[in-house]
């Protein structure tokens, strides 16, 4: 579990720097293998990495390559939840996109900066007018996850399915938590 949260914090140290740095961004798009590894991130053996710039206005779902049930269902959840408080999951204007690991791919989502975003973009992250949040990977049992801010990784912790929502403050301007 220690070389996971260390991964975890490695890996919102490098989101964070790609907001910061266009040239590390770039070459993080590039060669994610690469640059994972310069940052001390284990990297699986045989496994390709793809870095997908999340647009604004664009939700991403990434599903895990084994355990597809679990994962599905978990987001089935999720977007259950979110009906029942809002009753709207995708704003106007916006989109969902759900794709899913293969067992040679990973997708790596690389979020807008928060610079960029304006409250109505965050608050169609946060599915209101909290945080902005993407779960990257679903949280189908317990998991560790990274809270990654603007300004790097927060807090590395453990959350499961029913407690993934409430993690998050209306203080914090943006947040990725990063499951694995």
């Amino acid at each position: 579990m220690a070389d996971k949260n260390q991964d975890l914090m490695k890996y919102g140290e490098v989101i964070s720097k790609c907001w910061e740095d266009e040239a590390y961004k770039k070459r993080f798009i590039e060669d994610p293998e690469s640059v994972m590894a310069e940052a001390g991130i284990t990297v699986e053996e045989g496994v390709t990495y793809k870095v997908i710039e999340q647009p604004k206005m664009v939700k991403y779902i990434v599903l895990p390559h084994e355990n597809a049930k679990e994962g599905v269902q978990a987001v089935a959840k999720s977007l259950l939840a979110l009906a029942e408080a809002k009753n709207v999951i995708v704003p106007e204007g916006a989109e969902a996109r759900i794709i899913q690991n293969t067992d040679d791919t990973r997708y790596l989502i690389l979020p807008v900066s928060p610079k960029t975003l304006t409250k109505t973009e965050l608050s169609m992250a946060a599915g209101g007018d909290a945080a902005a949040v993407t779960v990257v990977g679903p949280v189908v049992q317990e998991a560790t996850v990274a809270i990654v801010a603007e300004g790097g990784v927060m807090e590395v912790g453990t959350v499961s399915p029913s407690t993934v929502t409430a993690v998050v403050g209306p203080t914090v301007p943006y947040l990725q938590i990063v499951a694995c």
